[in-house]
């Protein structure tokens, strides 16, 4: 039974060479592409579960409200981890990590810079599966100004030489020895490093101070143990250790900030699988995915999937006149529905193995590209894993079961005197349901469309927004604290170029990577629980507002001219507002120097326009500027065609200053572009899928069009006979389907709007949904589909009525 199913399978197929080759085509390419998606999807869910006791690690986070603001912090304080592995029997294990940047990492001659570097406790290797191929994971970080280095790292600078007990020395300052070799971080982790420093070498990781989270801390649970039950007795933590000091901080008690409700602290844990898809904390290690972008991309695998489903149930159906007498004479022999049924789903398991199989060999061809489109390193390993194969299984068989089930129990329906009779009923008029699914085919493709000219607008508004400051023409040189004293040296020398406009010595950018410092201010210097808050502290020299290309709105720029300007501010309109001051230049800032410290007031000189120095998801939040020293860069803006020139003018200086040390820059508007990756590859991935929806959409489209104009070929001699023009039979072949094309509009738009909408409230600052979109939207479709069926339509009215008429 099953050879003859076969037998008539491959029959049919060369019988129907154009209709198969639509079917398989559009099969095999809406595969691909779910394949695509759900290898990012099965990637994305995959990240940390490595880790052997992924199920019990968990890290620490800091959840706090002070001066009506909210800050969650994925970071504890230096003295945490010692104290409740202590007095917390529930805690195997904890480790700390301490990110202080970049280094210059110096071996013989040999000069990198490593940013891939931290500072992390022995127990490292304890909590995290990462091997260590060489040396003792036990003792490898105990020691003080010992490193260990990843696989790749060791052989970059040791070649194949035994590294353990050699030196390398950082930022031309430290030695450090190395103690070990450790097996690459896997992709699927949420951080990545390549360099381990000993914690003990950093002497502020003893510090005893609770209310600084600068130590990501990550720990492993007993069995059975119930994280949530754990997270209330951290209460005691915010009673013993961080109130008394932040009581010594404010000079009054927490009681009175926290009956007021301004301010309300506590630590929460985060499951070591749920930080990348569940975590935009403040200080993540690595920028995070988001579910959202799981979800939305499972549902256009989804969505294509049946799309190219679609193609096939439309065309078997539509064909259902041409196997309607095999099916009536079959019955007559004696053949059961279920038989007729069974034989018809095989047929489309058969086309759904057949798609599937090219579906692989285009995924194998199209991973490199959707790698560099996706960020990822996917591979055709991926698919040879045990939840792969599976899931390629799962989809050939429901796509297979998807297409052939409609046509499988429509055409197995036919009474066999009604189909020899040949009083069987077929066409568009009697296919309302065959109507819906293309229908159903476009509504999606249109939704598609319309996220990707959404998406496309709001990075487009994002490019071209004013941002506060001049992001063009400003060139970042890197790890400029190399040059310690010389740094002044070194920026007035380059001033001396025409090309070079203005300099600034700071790590403090208005783009990311860059330093940040939120503390607390005191307005006036008054501890008032009602008014202080925490809030950006940037260090700057003089030159930094005129580099920046920023604007003074009241008051005036720091000025060598005034060397009292040591003990003034600038601060942007944000920090006037939240405090209330309408005439700021009368007012002074009470900048938080530390616990023992206390403060240190700061008369207000300046107030710059608000400047956007996070995302635009973000609001704009009180800052303020002190003259200082941070020399982590200096950045100079330029003017110049001549680019390449003025980056070697650049570089030689810097060989001059510092002969070993690598080279590194960066152009700010890069970094500003650089700030909006994930949004940008959501915006590619949905054009991407987008074109292809409409591309399987048309395909069936094309076969369907070319079917129902070789249905009604005699019925359109005749028509020509009595008169039609050759434009109005196009006409009338085409309003079918545009009509189901505006139903398609009329459905989807409300259906984007409200998805797009909610994608869009991430953002602070956003574009305002126009109705342009949905129009431009409709207007392609209907343009697209035109295209697509007045090919067919056209060769039908064009044909000679002698022909039309003996057709059979």
């Amino acid at each position: 039974m099953l050879l003859n199913y076969f037998k008539t399978n491959f029959r049919n197929l060369f019988k129907h060479k154009g209709y198969s080759l639509i079917n398989i085509s559009g099969l095999a390419i809406g595969m691909a592409a779910c394949l695509l998606i759900l290898l990012y999807v099965h990637d994305e869910l995959s990240y940390d579960n490595y880790n052997e006791d992924a199920d019990r690690i968990y890290r620490i986070a800091f959840s706090g409200h002070w001066g009506g603001r909210d800050f969650n912090v994925c970071a504890a304080p230096a003295p945490m981890a010692k104290v409740i592995l202590e007095t917390y029997p529930e805690i195997e294990e904890a480790v700390r990590f301490r990110d202080q940047g970049s280094f210059i990492v110096q071996y013989g001659d040999n000069a990198t810079k490593e940013s891939r570097i931290v500072f992390t406790d022995a127990s490292f290797f304890n909590i995290f599966t990462v091997p260590l191929l060489k040396g003792d994971p036990q003792t490898a970080l105990k020691e003080p100004n010992t490193l260990v280095l990843s696989r790749k790292t060791a052989q970059k600078y040791f070649g194949e030489e035994n590294p353990i007990g050699k030196t390398l020395r950082l930022d031309n300052r430290t030695d450090y020895k190395v103690a070990g070799v450790f097996e690459e971080i896997p992709e699927n982790s949420h951080f990545h490093y390549d360099i381990l420093l000993s914690m003990e070498s950093l002497s502020d990781s003893k510090n005893q101070i609770w209310l600084s989270m600068n130590y990501p801390t990550y720990i492993r649970l007993h069995e059975g143990t119930d994280y949530k039950t754990l997270e209330v007795k951290f209460e005691e933590l915010i009673e013993k250790y961080v109130n008394p000091q932040m009581t010594a901080f404010m000079g009054t008690s927490v009681e009175e900030y926290a009956e007021q409700g301004e301010m309300l602290t506590e630590y929460f844990l985060q499951p070591l699988k749920s930080i990348h898809l569940h975590s935009n904390l403040l200080g993540e290690l690595e920028p995070n995915s988001d579910t959202k972008y799981v979800l939305i991309f499972s549902a256009i695998a989804f969505f294509i999937i049946i799309i190219a489903a679609i193609n096939f149930m439309n065309l078997s159906t539509a064909c259902s006149a041409g196997r309607a007498k095999e099916v009536g004479i079959r019955k007559i022999l004696g053949s059961f529905r279920k038989q007729l049924v069974g034989q018809f789903l095989t047929e489309s398991m058969v086309l759904s193995v057949i798609s599937m199989i090219l579906a692989l060999f285009l995924v194998r061809f199209t991973l490199i590209p959707f790698n560099k489109l996706s960020s990822k390193t996917l591979g055709m390993t991926d698919l040879s894993q045990i939840s792969m194969i599976f899931i390629v299984f799962v989809v050939t068989i429901i796509t297979g079961f998807l297409a052939g089930s409609y046509p499988a129990f429509f055409i197995s329906a036919f009474r066999s005197v009604n189909v020899l009779k040949s009083s069987l009923r077929t066409g568009v008029k009697a296919g309302w349901f065959r109507n819906g699914l293309v229908v159903f085919q476009f509504t999606a493709s249109i939704i598609l469309i319309i996220g990707t000219f959404i998406v496309t607008d709001q990075l487009h508004f994002i490019r071209n927004k004013k941002l506060g400051y001049d992001k063009e023409q400003v060139l970042i040189l890197n790890d400029t604290y190399l040059l310690g004293r010389q740094t002044e040296a070194f920026k007035n020398e380059m001033l001396a170029y025409p090309e070079i406009v203005s300099g600034t010595v700071t790590n403090y950018l208005p783009v990311t990577p860059s330093s940040r410092d939120n503390s607390g201010v005191f307005p006036d210097g008054v501890r008032d629980s009602q008014r202080a808050s925490p809030m950006q502290n940037w260090i700057v020299d003089h030159d930094y507002i005129e580099t920046m290309g920023m604007n003074i709105v009241e008051g005036r720029d720091f000025s060598r001219e005034y060397s009292t300007d040591v003990d003034a501010a600038i601060i942007n309109q944000a920090m006037a507002k939240q405090f209330g001051w309408d005439r700021p230049l009368e007012h002074k800032v009470g900048r938080v120097m530390g616990l023992q410290e206390g403060l240190k007031l700061h008369r207000v000189i300046g107030v710059v326009e608000d400047f956007h120095y996070e995302t635009l998801r973000e609001n704009i939040g009180p800052l303020v500027m002190y003259l200082g020293r941070s020399t982590g860069s200096i950045s100079f803006r330029v003017k110049t065609e001549d680019m390449a020139k003025t980056i070697g003018l650049l570089e030689k200086k810097w060989k001059k200053f510092l002969p070993n040390a690598p080279f590194s820059y960066a152009f700010m508007d890069e970094r500003f572009g650089a700030m909006y990756q994930s949004e940008q590859r959501v915006g590619k991935i949905f054009a991407l899928f987008a074109v292809l929806a409409v591309f399987i959409g048309c395909l069936g489209l094309f076969g369907l069009a070319a079917f129902m104009a070789e249905r009604r070929t005699k019925e359109i001699g005749i028509r020509k006979v009595l008169g039609a023009t050759a434009p109005g039979i196009i006409r009338l072949l085409m309003q079918e389907f545009m009509v189901l094309v505006v139903i398609a509009n009329v459905i989807a738009w409300p259906v984007a709007y409200f998805v797009m909408r909610r994608w869009l409230t991430d953002f602070a600052y956003r574009i305002s949904i126009g109705a342009w979109i949905f129009v431009l939207a409709g207007v392609s479709t209907l343009f697209i589909a035109a295209l697509t069926v007045i090919y067919q339509a056209a060769r039908a009215a064009f044909m000679n009525p002698v022909d039309s008429l003996r057709f059979e």
